[in-house]
């Protein structure tokens, strides 16, 4: 098996991320359970607070190494200027949090943390979404898909067993879950330095003209540029929506609404486990100034993706107090709700993410930014409207976690449209619209059929899990049964013809893995 195929790296990708996801999924409902939704709501809110204020402090870095290290080898001179752009972060950060900042800006910010809890979050966050992304884009740019996937799937494990001791022994808390997470990914990144080492790097080489510090860094300040807005919009968007809540609806609303998150992101497997390959490929042939197959990349994968997460979260809509109970439990069941609706999330979040990457990939950060920008910038006083109490002095709706989760689900659908408009434009290909409107009516449709069938053959008449999930797996068979027909004879809607449809079925049947032919690939003009 080649492991630097694209088709072996997706496969490894969705098999790998799918057991992860399911690792980190039982984690985080161990957690949701133990903790309770106010204590689990105050872990969350912490953690989350530093996802948005890493999107402030990166500026876009993180994106540009990526792109420069996947499109052309790149010398040792790219990698250290990186690294302490990372360390500058870290210690920048630290130092504000334990010296900087007074007491009263910290509890405005955190919401009365202790300045100890908050930079365990803060250490947890960064180890997690700024190192350990720099280890994976490293892996990912030489094809080493298999490894980093590998290190993915050995840190879910290892979290989980964490977990279950820390619920065993009874010290089960917010701070020892931050120390957890930093002492697995310390061993982790050991590991990640084995393991990658090898005597042919395919990333690291020789530039073919001397070049200089002052030279990398002005073409990462040329990539983050346009970057740097959409940066401070970005903190501002994640960190508001999250502050928002917590202070208007406390700690027990922001549970429910990240443990329906943290469900709902069950149709996002598909697109986290492709998407650094996407990229990859997507750099490279831009800079061979390879279009046709650009075209049929995204077209596959844009389609693919969003009709993926349609499928899955169509079938759980029906179902969601049932899985509300058997996940959570019933401290969880007033956010059943917030859960219907953040089940819509994912399916054009999938979508969003195939453009954006299209637009960092091809180095259209402009076009990025703008769309970008505009949409959270729109976010922030609808966040407010529906989240601030009607007692405010800009009164709004007090919705609290249900008002947040239709926020996110409207200005989703309308931003990344707008982007998908725009890289039409960009590419001059037509502007992929009617397959939205007719897979997810679809699949939703044939939700509600495979229920009501299932129901026929099974009703319920305890609460017991047996009862509960024998209803649901009859329906599953029937609604798997009925998206492959629909499939079938609409192959469109995933952006092939019975034809392929027919051969991927063959190869899955006999667990057959190939190559993908890359000049078997049809011309840009079939997909306009």
């Amino acid at each position: 098996m080649n492991s630097r195929s694209v088709t072996v790296r997706l496969g490894v990708s969705l098999l790998s991320n799918g057991t992860r996801a399911a690792l980190s999924f039982f984690a985080g409902l161990l957690l949701a359970r133990a903790l309770k939704p106010a204590a689990y709501g105050d872990m969350t809110f912490l953690l989350g607070s530093f996802v948005g204020m890493r999107t402030m402090l990166d500026m876009g870095a993180s994106n540009a190494f990526y792109t420069f290290i996947s499109g052309l080898k790149r010398s040792r001179k790219y990698f250290l200027v990186y690294l302490v752009w990372i360390a500058l972060q870290f210690v920048g950060t630290s130092s504000a949090i334990l010296f900087l900042m007074p007491d009263r800006m910290v509890g405005g910010v955190w919401l009365g943390h202790s300045r100890g809890i908050i930079l365990l979050a803060f250490f947890a966050a960064f180890m997690q979404q700024q190192v350990w992304l720099t280890i994976a884009q490293i892996g990912e740019s030489s094809r080493k898909t298999v490894r980093v996937q590998a290190m993915n799937l050995g840190i879910a494990l290892v979290h989980l067993g964490l977990v279950l001791i820390l619920m065993h022994i009874r010290v089960l808390s917010a701070p020892t879950v931050f120390v957890a997470m930093i002492a697995e990914y310390l061993v982790a990144i050991g590991c990640a330095c084995v393991l990658l080492r090898s005597r042919q790097t395919a990333t690291i080489g020789e530039d073919p003209v001397e070049v200089t510090y002052v030279k990398i860094i002005g073409e990462f300040f040329v990539y983050c540029r346009p970057l740097v807005l959409l940066s401070i919009v970005g903190f501002a968007y994640d960190f508001a929506d999250r502050w928002m809540l917590q202070r208007f609806s406390g700690s027990a609303q922001q549970g429910l609404y990240q443990a329906a998150y943290q469900i709902a992101a069950i149709s996002l497997l598909a697109a986290t486990s492709v998407m650094r390959v996407f990229w990859k490929e997507i750099s490279e042939a831009h800079a061979l100034g390879n279009l046709t197959r650009i075209a049929y990349l995204y077209q596959r994968v844009n389609r693919g993706l969003l009709m993926f997460a349609a499928i899955v979260s169509a079938f759980v809509i029906p179902w969601t107090r049932e899985i509300i109970k058997i996940l959570l439990g019933a401290n969880y069941l007033p956010g059943a709700s917030v859960l219907i609706i953040m089940f819509l999330f994912p399916v054009h979040q999938t979508m969003g993410q195939v453009g954006g990457t299209m637009l960092l990939a091809s180095g259209n950060t402009r076009w990025y930014t703008t769309v970008s920008t505009l949409a959270m910038l729109l976010s922030l006083p609808v966040s407010y409207a529906v989240q601030a109490p009607r007692s405010a002095m800009v009164p709004g709706l007090g919705m609290g976690a249900i008002g947040l989760a239709l926020k996110m689900v409207i200005i989703g659908v309308v931003s990344v449209n707008v982007q998908a408009f725009i890289i039409a434009r960009i590419f001059t290909w037509k502007f992929d619209w009617f397959f939205q409107v007719v897979g997810i009516g679809s699949v939703i449709a044939l939700s509600v059929v495979a229920k009501c069938v299932g129901s026929l053959f099974w009703h319920p008449v305890s609460t017991g899990i047996v009862a509960t999930l024998t209803p649901i797996g009859i329906s599953a068979c029937i609604y798997s049964c009925l998206i492959a027909t629909l499939l079938w004879f609409q192959p469109w809607l995933v952006g092939m013809d019975r034809g392929e449809v027919g051969r991927i079925s063959r190869h899955l049947l006999n667990t057959v893995a190939g190559r993908i032919d890359r000049e078997s690939e049809p011309a840009v003009s079939r997909y306009q």
